[in-house]
């Protein structure tokens, strides 16, 4: 998979650009806060439909503007795509071939993409919600499907969470009952396609931080699903859970229960990763993560996706950096920033230099 064009209108500090890549390898090189980022995140949210560095599309909205366009053509399957995507007055429409998707679950995971940058060691030190979301984000990608899930159990959650509030006593228990029928039929399918991409993501990290390591370590991965490693027990658990706990939830007016609370456990040698591992052993964890996703993608689609790296390069060591330009060599097309003239020890399609906002291809 590969991007041949991008145009963007009004995103973030692009008024208009139009960039043509290449296949292979392409670097985009420029000082901080020139606008390489904002090329990959553009990319980025036009393939998942979400941002990874903010929550609101506001923010990505070119100073005094009230809409951005982001338009995309690709390669994929030996078949091109045209993918756009348009936020105007807080809605977004997404089209594929210029035809509108009436849901946002028809459009992901048509170009499928694995994104890196430094900020991912969050992934490991940060909190679960961080983990949930690199779970769900990879899970969309390869079932759509996963969407209409999180986005019907959210609206339990929500619904639950409005009604625990509430100061009507009245039929409280006997309505919590009902949402908490429904949150345990979505919650139960969303813990299934979790530990189903858990188990495939970690057997694939595993072998390559072995590599990373040079042997001498271990990465182990785990979901722990309602504070389980075992998903038929959490399953079986799950509505003992939702019983035991509703009255606390009433007290405390909050739920308590749930796939919403999940987490990943990443440890070294039998030690928690989040409190033992060091920083370069953290960013191999997420290295790992990241390879492994390249090949899950490849394995179930035929094809591998479009890798983005901003500013990976710089942060890993000279072995690490080696390994991660040697393993990519297969794929189809990588787009890298970098802030600096200094390349990579591989052969470059295309050099661009990003300067305030604007783009030029350098070879």
């Amino acid at each position: 998979m590969e991007i041949a064009k991008l145009y963007l209108q009004n995103f973030r500090n692009y008024k208009n650009e139009k960039i043509q890549f290449s296949s292979g390898i392409n670097v985009l090189q420029g000082q901080n806060g020139q606008g390489k980022t904002n090329i990959l995140e553009a990319i980025y949210y036009l393939l998942t439909g979400k941002s990874y560095r903010v929550r609101k599309e506001q923010e990505l909205i070119f100073w005094g503007e009230n809409a951005f366009h982001i338009f995309g053509d690709f390669l994929a399957y030996e078949r091109r795509l045209s993918l756009e995507s348009h936020y105007l007055d807080k809605r977004k429409i997404v089209k594929i071939n210029h035809v509108p998707c009436k849901k946002l679950s028809d459009f992901v995971g048509t170009i499928n993409v694995v994104f890196f940058s430094p900020d991912d060691l969050i992934m490991v030190k940060g909190g679960p919600a961080e983990r949930r979301r690199f779970l769900d984000l990879h899970i969309t990608q390869l079932n759509s499907r996963h969407v209409h899930l999180l986005n019907d159990y959210n609206k339990v959650l929500h619904q639950k969470a409005a009604l625990l509030k509430s100061s009507i006593q009245t039929s409280k228990v006997s309505n919590i009952e009902i949402w908490n029928e429904q949150l345990l039929d979505l919650g139960s399918k969303i813990i299934r396609n979790r530990w189903r991409f858990t188990q495939i993501i970690a057997k694939k990290s595993k072998e390559i931080y072995y590599q990373l390591s040079s042997g001498e370590e271990e990465l182990s991965i785990n979901y722990l699903a309602l504070g389980h490693q075992d998903v038929e027990e959490a399953l079986h658990e799950f509505p003992i859970l939702l019983e035991e706990k509703m009255k606390q939830e009433i007290e405390r007016q909050m739920i308590l229960v749930g796939p919403h609370r999940d987490d990943l456990n990443f440890q070294l040698n039998g030690k928690s990763a989040r409190i033992y591992a060091s920083q370069g052993q953290q960013r191999s964890i997420v290295l790992s993560l990241k390879l492994a996703e390249l090949e899950v993608i490849y394995q179930e689609k035929g094809e591998y996706p479009l890798l983005l790296l901003d500013d990976v390069l710089s942060e890993l060591d000279i072995f690490r950096r080696e390994y991660l330009l040697e393993f990519i060599q297969p794929i189809r097309q990588a787009l890298i920033t970098m802030t600096s003239a200094e390349k990579p020890s591989t052969e470059i399609a295309s050099l661009f230099q990003v300067d305030k906002g604007h783009i030029g291809r350098i070879n």
